[in-house]
């Protein structure tokens, strides 16, 4: 897992903010939040992997069963 990014409880966290016109800005101390099913059309631009999709679904699985 990068250092922009952490997988908590199923939310993928990427460090970066929104610009105008609605592209991803890596690095700039914000905060966005994306579940695994949106975090997929936005994976090149966040740079976030298959793997980190997967382990963000599966921690959403085990947490919402509890």
């Amino acid at each position: 897992m990068s250092e922009r990014h952490r997988i908590v409880r199923g939310w993928i966290y990427v460090d970066g903010t929104r610009d105008e016109d609605g592209g991803i800005r890596l690095g700039t101390g914000g905060e966005l939040r994306f579940n695994p099913f949106d975090a997929i059309p936005e994976r090149a631009e966040a740079h976030i992997t298959w793997g980190d999709i997967l382990t963000a679904s599966v921690q959403r699985l085990v947490f919402w069963r509890r």
